[in-house]
């Protein structure tokens, strides 16, 4: 049996917290009437566990009442399972906020990396960007402009916004037209030409056509708001002016 006093410690909860469960008969101590003391034992103590973890899951009291109500039972590893079970359902949903934070963080990084030319403005509207939306690459090429077999190519593509998705290759690429971008020259449109070559024709599986079609639904998605980084006005008036400059194609 433990003392409220011994509950309080060890769950790191407020006596006046223990009295009010009491209270509204979420979680009914032992009572020894003679001195007025709440005792508390093993499945107590499992109980107040299982209301711990519901609350960090954001339900209400009358809730975990009803939950509770529902769930328990006179086997007392039964109990303790379903403890278990929602403190991991628990540190489950705070693992995923968790890396969203680290998500968004790594985005706002690599967005920065592949734009070094970044100003205050773009950060602000990055940061605008990964605040208030989640990344949807199926919208980046919806259905109407592209075949089946056409989407099962684009789903290949590396996701821009996630860092890891993004190999050597790519990331100098990037790199290379975002110092274009402010700062342009023959030989580095060149060694950007010559880069472009080698690492996005294979990502379409050498399909000309199906690259343009992509390109041009990307242009135009950054003509009214930037949705995929580093994609953007500026981006794509510099690499077609590279593509038109060395691309035989193009002319």
């Amino acid at each position: 049996m433990y003392t409220i006093s011994e509950v309080s410690k060890r769950f790191n909860i407020s006596q006046r917290t223990l009295r009010y469960y009491h209270e509204i008969n979420l979680l009914i101590p032992n009572v020894n009437h003679k001195t007025n003391y709440r005792y508390y034992d093993d499945a107590h103590l499992i109980d107040l566990q299982i209301i711990i973890s519901l609350k960090k899951m954001g339900m209400s009291l009358d809730q975990i009442k009803g939950m509770l109500e529902g769930i328990r039972s006179k086997n007392t590893n039964h109990r303790l399972e379903n403890a278990i079970n929602l403190e991991i359902s628990v540190i489950d949903k705070e693992v995923a906020k968790l890396m969203n934070r680290k998500n968004k963080l790594l985005r706002l990084k690599n967005g920065i990396e592949l734009n070094p030319t970044m100003i205050s403005f773009d950060i602000q509207r990055l940061l605008e960007y990964i605040t208030h939306n989640d990344i949807n690459k199926e919208s980046t090429f919806p259905i109407q402009n592209f075949s089946a077999e056409e989407i099962e190519i684009l789903k290949g593509l590396p996701n821009l916004d996630d860092p890891t998705a993004v190999n050597r290759d790519m990331r100098e690429l990037l790199q290379m037209i975002g110092h274009g971008i402010s700062k342009s020259n023959d030989l580095l449109e060149k060694q950007i030409y010559t880069k472009y070559l080698k690492v996005v024709p294979p990502l379409f599986n050498y399909n000309y056509n199906l690259e343009k079609k992509y390109f041009d639904v990307l242009e135009e998605s950054a003509s009214k708001e930037a949705k995929v980084i580093p994609f953007n006005q500026s981006f794509f008036n510099y690499v077609n002016q590279i593509l038109v400059k060395f691309d035989e194609r193009r002319h």
